[in-house]
């Protein structure tokens, strides 16, 4: 069995706090967690959730959701801009809109993607043992919940760096080398699972955090049962199961917990999403792409083609690619609105309402029924200011481009377009801005590290 060295770390320094100097500092200036004596900060239930929220802290890293695995080198990869791709954008994201994942900059940056990560799962795991070790302090629900969120983050983790390093289901077998699945602290050699079995702990570690976490709680700035559930959905369709997926996305629809938008006041549809990450820097990283350095955008033109007009003015409200800086969509760059002016509370979002939507439409192709899968993708639009489909209704063949094209205006700039075209295996030569050609190397495929 094939098998690499991991470096496991000790965890996170205590008493974090979320908008703390130190614990900005913490997250940007430092290479590994800090070195703390476990016996303090494991002493209280308080010491549990600053270590919990360092490791959701770790995610916001530029490197991670904070910026490359959203707005950046994901939204480059996924095809989410056409304007000022050219060498001035630095080789990270010029190499990334051009697919060349076998680049130097790349590969130096998928090395840093699987260190960081590695490290967080570490801290999850270090985490999860002391959990165990001091059930009897908790109070109320805080155990379940602690452990609940913790297994749901690992899994989150696990399933995205499977996601970049591994080969799509849709590509291949799921019976060749995946990742190592990390569940200890023990440092040495770890397995490399196969795809289907780093799949299979996903969902046992999702399964279980989903019995633990209450379907009450609806916070959405952290993990919740609900997020849990929209995960399992996100993960059963990529891995082909469409009767799980259908199951999954339909409870979170059908539950009503999460409600989708009626006004465009908040263009993240904020409350609406199942989790959403808080980001400590959002400004410096948005600026590194739309602004200051990058200056990425959509072209008015390509905007026009992707967000339909409606007897003659722009209807959707998620044609927010327009810098207001600029007037009516004129100048570059061009800044998506949803991100400026900056929320008082800035956040990513990391799983949909509107995805567990698309995700039902999607497996309600694979029963061939037009009819449902319609009626899912209508109720979306109408939350987002466009009519439903006309009465004839669409052929199976055309609701699959139109489930493509939801995808590309809902999600833009938060980096899922990438995991889409992946988990089809679209030719290269299909996707968006065929202006930009891909590399002769072109891949789905992150190097892993040596």
């Amino acid at each position: 069995m094939k098998s690499f060295k991991i470096k496991i770390l000790t965890v996170v320094g205590g008493l974090l706090l979320l908008f703390s100097a130190s614990c900005k500092k913490w997250v940007s200036d430092t290479s590994e967690p800090l070195q703390v004596d476990e016996s303090l900060v494991f002493s209280t239930e308080k010491g549990f959730q600053d270590v919990l929220t360092g490791v959701y802290l770790q995610m916001g890293d530029s490197t991670l959701y904070g910026r490359d695995l959203s707005m950046g080198v994901l939204s480059l990869l996924g095809r989410s801009y056409d304007q000022n791709i050219e060498t001035s954008i630095g080789p990270l994201f010029y190499e990334s809109a051009r697919y060349n994942l076998q680049g130097a900059d790349l590969k130096k940056y998928a090395a840093e993607v699987w260190i960081k990560m590695y490290q967080s799962i570490a801290n999850l795991n270090n985490l999860l043992v002391n959990i165990e070790a001091k059930k009897s302090i908790f109070t109320g629900n805080n155990y379940n919940r602690y452990k609940g969120e913790t297994l749901a983050l690992r899994a989150y983790l696990h399933f995205d760096l499977l996601r970049l390093f591994t080969m799509a289901p849709a590509a291949g077998t799921s019976s060749g080398p995946g990742i190592p699945y990390i569940k200890t602290i023990s440092p040495g050699k770890a397995a490399i699972s196969t795809i289907d079995e780093v799949m299979g702990m996903c969902i046992e570690d999702l399964k279980t955090a989903e019995s633990l976490l209450s379907p009450t709680d609806v916070t959405n700035y952290r993990i919740n049962n609900w997020a849990v559930k929209g995960m399992l959905a996100r993960l059963y369709l990529y891995k082909g199961d469409h009767e799980n997926a259908k199951l999954c996305a339909n409870s979170v629809i059908e539950s009503n917990k999460f409600l989708l938008a009626k006004t465009n006041a908040d263009l993240f549809f904020t409350n609406e999403n199942l989790f959403n990450l808080f980001l400590y820097q959002s400004q410096s990283f948005q600026k590194s792409v739309f602004a200051d350095q990058a200056k990425l955008g959509l072209t008015a033109v390509n905007q026009t083609e992707l967000y339909v007009k409606v007897n003659g003015a722009v209807a959707d409200w998620r044609k927010s690619f327009v810098d207001p800086t600029t007037g009516n969509g004129t100048g570059a760059p061009f800044m998506p609105k949803k991100f400026y002016p900056f929320a008082s509370k800035p956040s990513m979002p990391m799983v949909r309402l509107t995805e567990m939507y698309y995700i039902a439409a999607e497996c309600a192709l694979k029963d061939v029924d037009a009819v449902k899968a319609t009626a899912l993708l209508d109720t979306v639009r109408v939350h987002r200011n466009l009519p439903k489909y006309p009465i004839a209704g669409l052929t199976l063949e055309n609701l699959g481009i139109e489930i493509k094209n939801e995808y590309q205006k809902e999600f833009i700039a938060e980096g899922q377009m990438f995991f889409y075209y992946k988990r089809k295996n679209m030719p290269f030569a299909t996707l968006p801005f065929t202006k930009v050609p891909v590399d002769g190397n072109a891949s789905y495929l992150f190097v892993k590290p040596e």
